[in-house]
């Protein structure tokens, strides 16, 4: 008991070291953009790329979902972040720089990449990228999910939504002094 307290104290204080690190680990790649940042992750690539607006600006390897565990395919935002998380329902397996895409399970983390499909649905990053991509990402960043590769593009269509601006008020007129009138 005493040697797990010990070695729970002793982390604490790598976790604030590691903390720091992590939040200036994506610096190379922020200087390459400034967002709005989206992850395209292909699975028949096992390939992920990080843009910023419509320029590519980092690439990895991932492994995705076997075909018993496959990972969705979709537009997904990140809902939950945890530096330190572990699965609640594979064994307690690590999950580091855990960013949850789905509430039932699905989340980009650092784990074993072999070059094929491994997971049991989550996007598995190598290690630096996952501490890259956390110190990039925030909640809300968009994540899209798809069998091959694309790429974002400009569009528009008269029934999407447009940003409608209030009217500006009135001012009003400035009354008619006698000095004014002369």
């Amino acid at each position: 008991q005493a040697t797990q307290r010990t070695a729970f104290r002793s982390r604490g204080g790598e976790n604030r070291k590691e903390e720091a690190k992590d939040r200036g680990a994506g610096d190379e790649i922020l200087a390459k953009g400034n967002g709005p940042w989206s992850v395209i992750i292909s699975i028949d690539k096992q390939h992920l790329t990080l843009y910023s607006g419509d320029k590519p600006v980092a690439h990895s390897k991932v492994s995705t979902g076997t075909a018993s565990h496959p990972t969705p395919t979709g537009v997904f935002s990140i809902i939950q972040r945890n530096r330190w998380h572990r699965s609640n329902l594979y064994g307690n397996a690590p999950m580091w720089f855990m960013q949850r895409i789905t509430w039932s399970g699905v989340a980009m983390h650092q784990g074993v990449v072999p070059g094929y499909p491994a997971s049991h649905g989550c996007i598995r990053l190598p290690e630096a990228f996952a501490r890259q991509l956390w110190g990039i990402t925030k909640m809300g960043s968009r994540v899209i999910v798809t069998r091959g590769e694309i790429a974002p593009a400009a569009f528009s269509n008269p029934k999407l939504f447009v940003f409608k601006r209030a009217p500006e008020p009135k001012q009003p007129e400035p009354a008619l002094t006698a000095d004014s009138a002369i």
